[in-house]
């Protein structure tokens, strides 16, 4: 079990611990084939997780191209990795405004896994992942993530802030309270 979020590392060390562990794991034949999503805790070890069931991964897509649609500037991602001082962690979609895509870029020139992150992290819950995500939402705003999106079991969207919970996201007022994961003819 991976321990709890503690600042006893500089993000600098951390992110170092999280660079090895990136580089170990990529260069692993065993991990390099896996569908598992793997992120680490913060001594680099690895943390797996199974491949989601499907409503997990049409909420996800759906959420990302929510976000590219309702955003003109910056990028709607899945499944990226930030390194963080609880380790690397991997939110189901993430956006970065222009301005930290272009530090992204420059930054990721000669690093895989860089030090800037996201503007916004959403996880998608799966069963029994209520405590993880609390750790995963403090983690993310431990290295500035402005909002942490959770889409509950049913598609119900909540939104925070490192102030708390908010009523609306600050960053894209307009997204949808809730995602389907229903069928949708032609989509």
């Amino acid at each position: 079990m991976s321990a709890p979020v503690t600042t006893e590392r500089s993000f600098a060390e951390q992110h170092a611990i999280n660079c090895r562990a990136v580089e170990r794991l990529w260069a692993d034949p065993r991990y390099a084939q896996t569908d598992q999503t793997i992120e680490t805790d913060r001594d680099g070890n690895p943390l797996m997780s199974p491949p989601p069931e499907w409503h997990h991964d049409i909420r996800k897509n759906r959420i990302t191209v929510q976000l590219a649609r309702l955003i003109s500037e910056g990028e709607a991602l899945v499944e990226t990795a930030v390194s963080t001082h609880a380790g690397v962690k991997v939110p189901d979609a993430s956006w970065f405004s222009e301005e930290r895509l272009r530090q992204r870029f420059e930054a990721a020139a000669d690093d895989r896994l860089t030090k800037i992150a996201p503007d916004l992290c959403v996880e998608v819950l799966s069963p029994d992942e209520e405590e993880t995500l609390k750790t995963k939402r403090a983690a993310y705003f431990g290295v500035g993530v402005r909002e942490v999106w959770l889409c509950d079991l049913d598609g119900t969207m909540r939104f925070y802030g490192p102030e708390g919970r908010l009523e609306r996201s600050k960053i894209c007022p307009d997204f949808p309270r809730r995602i389907s994961a229903e069928y949708r003819p032609g989509a």
